[in-house]
Order: C-alpha cells, then structure tokens, then sequence
C-alpha cells in the first residue's frame, strides 16, 4: 500500500459520488440457522430425515392457472431458503427479475406446489423433474450466491475485500452465461430447434477458427501468458457465439453485460493470477484504478509514478469502496436487463404453449382442456403429456 500526504493530494482530486443505499448492521443479531435454512431453494442438497415427525401431505392437485396464482403469491421474504430469506433485501431493488424467475420457474419445480405453506420441506426437488431443467435453476441460485459473496464484502469489509469482491462478481459473470446458454439450449431442445454451432468441425473450419483467433487475440495472449513462459489457452468455446445469436446481437441489455464484464473479468484475473494489486492511501480513503484502467497500473511503480500527478490520480483512480458499490449496483441492473428474456422465454414456454416436452421435464400433466396438474411420474413419451 503506498502513502500520500493527504492535503496535498485528497484537495485536488475533488471525488464526487455516493454511496450506494444498500448497506449492512453487523451488529444486527443473525437468526441461528437450522439444516434447512441452509439448503439452497434450488440446489440439488439432501437432508438426512430428522427424527420422524408427521408430515403434511400433498395439497389436492392444481391446474395450471392455480398453479401460476400460488406462486406469483410467493416471495422469497418469505418463502425462499435460509439466505434468501436473509440476503433478498440486498439483492432485490436492482435486480426484481431473480424472483420472478424464481416464482414462475424454479417453484413449480419444487413441493412447494404440492405442500400447504408450513409444511417441512416445502422447498425440496420435487420428484422426476428433469435434471437439466434442475440444474438451470442451480445456476441461477449460485449467482445469487456470489451476489451475496460480494455483498458480504461490501457490508463487512476485510483487508483483502476489495480482491474477493471482484472476484465473486467475475464468478457471477461466468454463471450468467453458463446459466443464458443452458436456457437456451432447453428451450431449442423442447421446441426441436436445432443449434448449429454445437455441430463438430471439420479440419478446415477448425484452421479458420484457429487462424481468426489468431488474428483477434494472439497478440494479447502473447504478453499475458507466453512472453512471461506460461501456457497460453487457446479458446474456441460456442458458447458466446450463441449468445450473441440467443440476443440478436443488437440486443442493449447483452451488450451492457459484456462491456461491464470485461473488466470485471480482467480485474478478477489479476487478483488470482497475479501478484497483488497496490492501493493508494490517502489519509483514511483508499484509492483504487478505474476499472478499466487496472492492466495500466499492474505494476507497483505504475502506482508511484501516477503518486506524483495529482492529475493523472484524478483521471484514473476512484475512492475504492465508491468504485465497488456502484459495480455492485451497475452488475445488478445488467443481470435484471439480462434475465428479462430467458424468464419470458420459458414463462411463455410453461404457461402460454404448454410445451410438452417442458411439461414432460417439470413432471406437470394436462388436468383438462385448460389446466394442468403436477404427475406422479415423467412420462416416456413428451409427446403425450396427460399419458
């Protein structure tokens, strides 16, 4: 950490900003947490039984519009797993969008459709739901997680925060994808679409691949990896190639996600795989790079050089915990932008079709002409729903 004399360096910089409302009293006493308040909402977690107690049984069968009634009346205040009960508060104001995907599509995969509210383990994997189907709603309960872990950091700072913080935001990008890219695959799945960049190459599409990325990102993986002698990963992922055809490209909402992301990821890249990054201290106010500025001040004499300009400490560095309150903000607007599609995408898909292959995956079968209720087993054929 380097030291400057704050008259005469704080005066000029003149840094405006504001907090961030979203805060923690660590003195506020935490409710003892029970085995069930730490099972995720969604997780794929088992229990062991506790000693035998009655059990509420399954509440009479629903058609599909009652079952959209009772779990548009959830909330996960109320009625989420333990640290989603908890952290909720800290997430919700920008980022409203994780509970409606919650409600609407990881509930009917869990007994709270089939148990009075009340009952014990109401949260738990209902039986025969498909394991892709569970495991898009796992992703989406570990970016919660990482939210939570970054938050954490946030209200209750320790001397290495700043590092973890970044890095459970980078985490939270790499399980946004992973979570944009399996939704998609299961929507093209239960509408027989097919996805033609997960089709193997052959020899010569591979070389053009190999030759473009070369051209892109050989220069910048050189000084990175191979001039310091480390390995250098060549990677020719799908993945955002189909992302980018999922949200047409032009879509606003993708294309604030990957400007925020990238530096995110850069930042969280040095904090892992690098040395540690220097701070500036200013009297009690710490000042970090901007983010996009973090590659520029790597090293520790970048830091010492940019010590003596107080101009240049003006342009390229911010009072460090304004920085990482409004990243925190800013990730949460553009996971809420994100989560718009994927949510009304598999609503639609549910609730509005009633795609027979997504009802197959959910263990829901058609009631009547108009309804639909939870089946006792997933059918063979996701042709014949009501078989």
């Amino acid at each position: 950490m380097i030291k400057a004399n704050r008259s005469s360096i704080l005066e000029p910089l003149r840094f405006g900003g504001q907090v961030d409302a979203v805060s923690s009293d660590p003195s506020r006493p935490r409710p003892t947490p029970t085995i069930e308040d730490a099972l995720p909402a969604a997780s794929g977690t088992c229990v062991a039984p506790a000693a035998a107690e009655p059990q509420a049984g399954p509440s009479a069968r629903q058609p599909l519009r009652g079952i959209l009634k009772s779990v548009t009346n959830l909330h996960l205040a109320t009625d989420g797993d333990g640290n989603e009960q908890q952290y909720w508060p800290a997430i919700s104001e920008q980022f409203p969008n994780y509970e409606r995907f919650w409600q609407h599509l990881v509930v009917p995969m869990t007994k709270r459709i089939d148990m009075p509210p009340g009952s014990a383990g109401r949260h738990e994997r209902r039986d025969n739901i498909a394991d892709d189907l569970w495991n898009v709603s796992y992703i989406n309960y570990s970016v919660f997680l990482n939210l939570v872990g970054a938050f954490e950091h946030l209200s209750q700072p320790v001397m290495l925060s700043a590092g973890n913080f970044y890095t459970h935001l980078a985490s939270a990008c790499d399980l946004t994808e992973e979570f944009l890219l399996r939704v998609h695959l299961l929507i093209a799945e239960c509408r027989g679409e097919h996805v033609p960049e997960l089709d193997p190459d052959t020899k010569d599409e591979f070389l053009n691949k190999l030759d473009r990325w070369y051209d892109k990102e050989y220069a910048k993986a050189y000084e990175h990896y191979h001039r310091k002698g480390n390995a250098m990963i060549v990677r020719l992922a799908p993945r955002d190639k189909i992302l980018c055809k999922y949200h047409e490209r032009q879509d606003q909402a993708w294309k604030e996600y990957k400007r925020f992301s990238r530096p995110i990821r850069e930042y969280r890249n040095k904090v892992v795989h690098d040395v540690q990054l220097g701070t500036i201290r200013v009297g009690k106010i710490n000042l970090m790079p901007r983010i996009d500025k973090i590659q520029k001040y790597a090293a520790i004499a970048a830091l010492q050089d940019a010590l003596k300009n107080p101009d240049i400490l003006k342009a390229d560095f911010v009072v460090r915990e304004e920085q990482m309150f409004s990243d925190f903000r800013t990730f949460k607007t553009c996971l809420n932008a994100l989560w718009e599609k994927p949510t009304a995408d598999l609503r639609s898909l549910l609730y509005a079709d009633r795609n027979p292959a997504l009802l197959n995956k959910y263990a829901l079968t058609r009631a009547a002409k108009d309804g639909l209720e939870p089946g006792n087993k997933r059918v063979g054929n996701p042709e014949r729903p009501d078989a």
